[in-house]
């Protein structure tokens, strides 16, 4: 059950992975890119009580994401679009193995929810390759696949518990933090979750897997400006 759980997190976080291994490209690219990322020195002050942030378009989230094996990657989440009682989401991977752009058209059918969202349309780019629509089986795989990004709309339990967190994006006083029931989110996996009602989409911060290696922590977010790629 362990080995498979690792198996479940290595091949969640490294999207894209091909039979060829490590593209040299992207990890150069990607190594840049994670050295150039700002420190921020802001702090956000503790809440009450969690009140997450209402959907906006060009909300965006940043996460640094290193997989059991040390590998880092790094996953940007945005509202681009709002239409017809829903969302156009981006998902934005960068890792060793490429880059890829999903574009979803999720339904809100019981608010913040990820029960109750549902992925009606998909479009995604690899690399530099024009962007394709999503149908049918491909279309399913993709609904599969990134059911637990859902997680990253919206968070769906709350705590007493509360901790303070220092990350890229800045210090977070008394963040609310509690385990996921479940698997949960990119890591595929039962997490500690700390989440801050500062940030937009979940309010994730911080997130480790229990009992496996592996964490998922914010580098940057923004209220506005997200654009799409597509």
């Amino acid at each position: 059950m362990r080995a498979a759980a690792v198996a479940l997190l290595t091949s969640v976080l490294a999207l894209g992975a091909c039979a060829g291994g490590i593209d040299a490209a992207a990890k150069a690219d990607l190594d840049k890119h994670i050295a150039e990322l700002a420190v921020s020195e802001e702090t956000f002050p503790p809440s009450d009580v969690y009140l997450p942030m209402a959907f906006l378009v060009g909300q965006w989230t940043q996460h640094r994401i290193i997989d059991d094996k040390g590998q880092p990657s790094l996953l940007t989440s945005k509202i681009v679009v709002q239409e017809n009682g829903g969302f156009w989401i981006e998902f934005v991977t960068e890792s060793y193995y490429g880059r890829e752009v999903m574009k979803l058209f999720v339904e809100l059918r019981s608010g913040r929810d990820p029960a109750g969202m549902k992925i009606l349309s998909a479009r995604v780019k690899k690399g530099n390759a024009p962007p394709v629509v999503l149908e049918d089986d491909a279309l399913e795989d993709t609904r599969r696949r990134y059911r637990g990004y859902l997680d990253l709309l919206s968070i769906t339990f709350e705590s007493d518990l509360k901790d303070d967190a220092k990350v890229p994006a800045g210090r977070f006083i008394g963040c609310f933090t509690a385990q996921t029931p479940g698997p949960w989110g990119p890591l595929g996996l039962p997490s500690t979750v700390c989440s801050h009602p500062s940030v937009p989409l979940s309010g994730v911060v911080v997130a480790k897997p229990i009992g496996f290696p592996g964490t998922m922590e914010l580098v940057a977010f923004g209220l506005g400006g997200a654009e799409s790629e597509m």
